[in-house]
């Protein structure tokens, strides 16, 4: 005789810290967990898509690859009426038929720097999820405000 498997959710403790927070967060929405949510933007690394690729490779002269900024991938939210820059707290949030190009990890001082050097409206953390968060210039200006983590430090 088969017994069926229950689907379970995955339990608080094996979610990343920066869903856990928007869990809590979108339970909750006080001054208290907004600012746990902003400070595991700022200790989590997230994936971060790059621009789709053409078919045609970048090749220079005598064969050798050019030399590429990273550029990341801008996608129109039309809920939101917005451009905007996806970010990704893990990578099974990314979907299989997603085109964009290869994803990168990034720490949040990369991010926003990437955001900067771009022309878009915000950036959003797992479009394609249940449950995104849609950060705005004003609070990624935040975000770029906090002191530094502890793993940004370097020794000498």
């Amino acid at each position: 005789m088969k017994t069926e498997k229950k689907k379970t959710k995955p339990s608080d403790q094996t979610l990343p810290l920066l869903e856990k927070r928007l869990i809590d967060f979108s339970r909750n929405k006080s001054k208290e967990n907004y600012v746990l949510l902003l400070e595991a933007f700022r200790c989590t690394d997230v994936l971060v898509p790059s621009e789709r690729t053409a078919a045609e490779l970048p090749f220079g002269n005598e064969g050798i690859l050019k030399q590429t900024a990273f550029k990341p991938d801008i996608l129109y939210i039309s809920s939101q009426q917005k451009h905007l820059m996806p970010i990704f707290s893990d990578p099974a949030k990314i979907p299989p038929d997603y085109t964009a190009g290869k994803a990168v990890f990034m720490h949040c001082s990369g991010w926003i720097k990437t955001f900067y050097s771009i022309r878009c409206e915000g950036v959003i953390l797992n479009p394609f999820s249940d449950l995104s968060f849609l950060l705005t210039p004003d609070q990624i200006r935040v975000l770029s405000l906090f002191g530094p983590a502890v793993s940004e430090y370097r020794r000498n």
